[in-house]
């Protein structure tokens, strides 16, 4: 069924119980959804109007008719040239035309017929910075002074990462890192220190990092586990990234289990994200990875989206049954949680030291 068909049984209290709360639960979790059909009834409301005023004519006609005969005229106390009586009936035509092509253009754009692919409504949230762009390594080695600490130059984009297993690895969204000279991360446990990239998987828009020190995560001992539960509509989740050089703490909860255009790889979330939160994690109650922050809807705030953790492990796991991984796979935290009935505070110290900014510099 068309949305227009659904939007006037809607309106026409065509809709049983059961759909009538399934329509008004999707107005309230799909920004896109509840935009289109407020177009759609302002077009109706436009056009009911305009019918009753022609009503309205026609009854006050039959009346004047009756009453004077069809050769009577009615003289208006305030003079109307033709002129102005042809401007006034164009302009009302004209609003009315208006209505009904901004709300056709809604509704095609709702039904993918204007949008040529999903992402043109998702903005991607990697950070750019406003400085000048720089090649290869990205790093100014001058130091002024002996013992000074180096001066970096910017990146040309700036994200978040966090690790995947206690070996080095870090997963991040693959549009960030994509066509990357180099790569970097650092937090407040960490310097900044150089990361290849190992892994993408562009049908979900994930990358792994492998960090190149080995003793930066010897002592590593992560806290939480990739999720491959389903979860449930209205549940409390968090996000931690890096939309500026602090990382920053973000709640709010699951508004539906799909992405846009119901794209069953993601969730819908009720949290603020930036540019910036490209490749955070998005956590559950329990401290556990159940998604990768991908981006958020141009036209709406507070309305994000996530890629499920468990396309994430199917990924990785597809990845490591090619004949060169099989010895030498990924492997990926899905048993050890350390953060179960804790504090909301305590379960952020512990995973903080395992979230990244992520430093992208690109070539010219």
């Amino acid at each position: 069924m068309k949305n227009t068909d659904i939007f006037d049984d809607y309106l026409f209290g065509k809709l049983n119980a059961a759909q009538k709360s399934e329509f008004e639960n999707n107005l309230k979790t799909d920004g896109v959804f509840a935009a289109a059909f407020n177009q759609h009834k302002t077009l109706v409301d436009a056009l009911n109007k305009y019918a009753e005023r022609n009503e309205l004519r026609k009854a006050l006609k039959a009346i004047h008719e009756k009453e004077f005969g069809n050769d009577a005229k009615i003289i208006s106390i305030k003079q109307e040239t033709f002129y102005q009586k042809l401007g006034r009936n164009v302009a009302m035509a004209a609003g009315v035309g208006l209505i009904a092509v901004l709300s056709a253009l809604a509704l095609l754009s709702t039904g993918g017929y204007i949008l040529t692919k999903q992402n043109n409504a998702i903005t991607d949230l990697k950070r750019e910075v406003d400085e000048l762009k720089y090649t290869q390594d990205g790093i100014v080695e001058a130091i002024s002074n002996v013992g000074e600490k180096p001066k970096y130059a910017p990146a040309n984009f700036e994200g978040t990462g966090f690790a995947i297993n206690n070996e080095g690895y870090i997963i991040t969204s693959l549009h960030m890192i994509k066509g990357a000279d180099s790569v970097f991360i650092e937090n407040s446990d960490i310097s900044r220190t150089a990361a290849k990239i190992i892994f993408t998987d562009p049908k979900i828009d994930v990358a792994i990092l492998q960090i190149d020190k080995a003793d930066i995560y010897k002592e590593w001992n992560l806290p939480f586990v990739f999720s491959n539960r389903n979860c449930d509509l209205g549940e409390k989740v968090f996000t931690l990234g890096y939309p500026r050089k602090d990382i920053v703490y973000g709640e709010g909860s699951l508004s539906s289990l799909s992405g846009y255009h119901s794209d069953t790889t993601m969730y819908q979330i009720s949290i603020p994200v930036n540019p910036g939160n490209s490749g955070g994690p998005l956590l559950d109650e329990q401290g556990a990875v159940i998604g990768l922050v991908r981006g958020k809807i141009t036209s709406a705030e507070a309305t994000g989206f996530a890629i499920k953790s468990k396309q994430i492990i199917n990924a990785i796991e597809v990845f490591n049954q090619t004949e060169k991984n099989k010895e030498n796979g990924l492997n990926i935290n899905v048993k050890k949680n350390t953060l179960k009935s804790i504090k909301r505070s305590e379960q952020i110290k512990r995973i903080n030291p395992y979230v990244f900014n992520v430093m992208v510099y690109k070539a010219n």
